[in-house]
């Protein structure tokens, strides 16, 4: 497989990013993008179905195969290479660090090769591609992805209650996703972090995701104009939806904010309210470097929390306060489904196993016996309880 082949390069004018392969912009794929941009797709989902067709683009070529003459075959030999090569990340890490279970989290860290999302992803930006690709007339005769079984129509949208329920049956190369878990940091830990941070833009930020439960990348995204001290209010860009929807927070978060605000960041109404520390070389904060500060932080620890496990923390905390109902918490959480915050209402294993530890320490009751001033053989004769 050539790794450095091609590239995706971003732009300024037009599409936000285009496929470059081998040493020429990809029409078909620019008209691809092009599709997904006036279907009001997001630029960062436009940059990973390119890397996503960089990667099939690349493959193909290692075999010699044009990618309007892929077949089936070939889907199939893309899958079995991505659940058996290391990815870019793991490569950086280095391969002979194998993915282990971190002792404080529970957590296991990053394999080393594709994940099923991943992998499952690639197919669907594959064969939408081919999909485009046929609908448009531009070279290829058939769709080399497998399709869904019964993805004709949405799941479960015309399942008849008066049948059995079936769960639909995978697709061929799709591969099994575990069940999403949630792990919120418990209130220990998150002191520890808390006060392990050196600077007041770090306690804001933190301050903001455990208060505010916004998403790591939208509260980075915050710009001068876009918050009320009086109100305790933030204005926040959503995931997906993209709405500007108003976010509450705790007091709190404001007083580390107006510290933060003190050290003389530029605060020109749209500018971004996050920038690196050191003023000689001071530009916006991004998600890697934010990401980085809060790793170092839990060094001590030993834990590897994640920036989105601040956000299941503040979900967790909102459920467990009675004065919150399921809705309340949908609502700040600025979830599209209440089924998806049904999540944090089941129990998480760390507490189940304190409740089953506590259930073998607790002394057994004593059987009820009967007392010595009753008649024994009246009171078993009386209450049936024979000999």
């Amino acid at each position: 497989m050539t790794g450095q082949l091609g590239r995706v390069v971003k732009s300024s004018v037009g599409l936000p990013y285009r496929l470059v392969f081998p040493d020429t912009e990809h029409p078909v794929v620019s008209s691809f993008l092009r599709d997904l941009s006036a279907s009001d797709c997001s630029p960062a989902t436009l940059r990973s179905y390119a890397y996503d067709m960089l990667r099939w683009f690349r493959f193909l070529h290692g075999r010699f195969v044009p990618w309007e003459r892929a077949e089936r075959l070939d889907v199939r030999a893309l899958v079995e290479h991505m659940r058996a090569s290391p990815t870019a990340n793991a490569l950086r890490r280095g391969t002979d660090n194998a993915p282990t279970t971190n002792a404080v989290t529970g957590k296991r860290g990053p394999g080393m090769t594709f994940s099923a999302n991943s992998i499952n992803h690639q197919l669907t930006v594959l064969s939408s591609f081919y999909d485009f690709a046929l609908e448009m007339d531009l070279g290829p005769l058939v769709n080399p992805v497998p399709r869904q079984r019964g993805a004709a129509s949405r799941a479960y949208a015309h399942h008849n209650p008066m049948e059995q329920f079936r769960p639909p049956r995978r697709g061929s190369y799709r591969q099994r996703v575990p069940k999403p878990a949630w792990r919120g940091i418990p209130e220990d830990a998150v002191a520890s972090i808390f006060n392990g941070l050196k600077h007041h833009r770090d306690r804001a930020l933190l301050s903001f995701w455990l208060s505010s439960g916004v998403r790591a990348e939208e509260l980075l995204g915050l710009r001068h104009g876009d918050y009320d001290f009086g109100e305790h209010t933030l204005v926040v860009t959503s995931k997906g939806t993209r709405n500007r929807d108003v976010v509450p927070a705790s007091s709190d978060a404001f007083v580390w904010l107006a510290l933060y605000m003190r050290e003389g960041q530029p605060a020109s109404p749209g500018d971004p309210v996050w920038w690196t520390v050191h003023p000689r070389n001071r530009r916006t904060l991004g998600y890697g470097a934010a990401r980085r500060m809060f790793a170092r932080v839990q060094k001590d620890l030993g834990s590897n929390w994640t920036l989105h496990d601040l956000r299941h923390t503040a979900a967790e905390r909102m459920i467990a306060d009675p004065a919150f109902t399921l809705v309340d918490v949908q609502t700040v959480l600025r979830h599209v489904n209440v089924t998806t915050t049904t999540i944090y209402t089941q129990p998480r294993m760390e507490d189940v196993l304190q409740k089953v530890l506590e259930h073998y320490a607790r002394p057994q009751r004593p059987v009820p016996g009967i007392e010595p001033e009753y008649d024994s053989a009246a009171l078993r004769e009386l209450l049936g309880l024979g000999e």
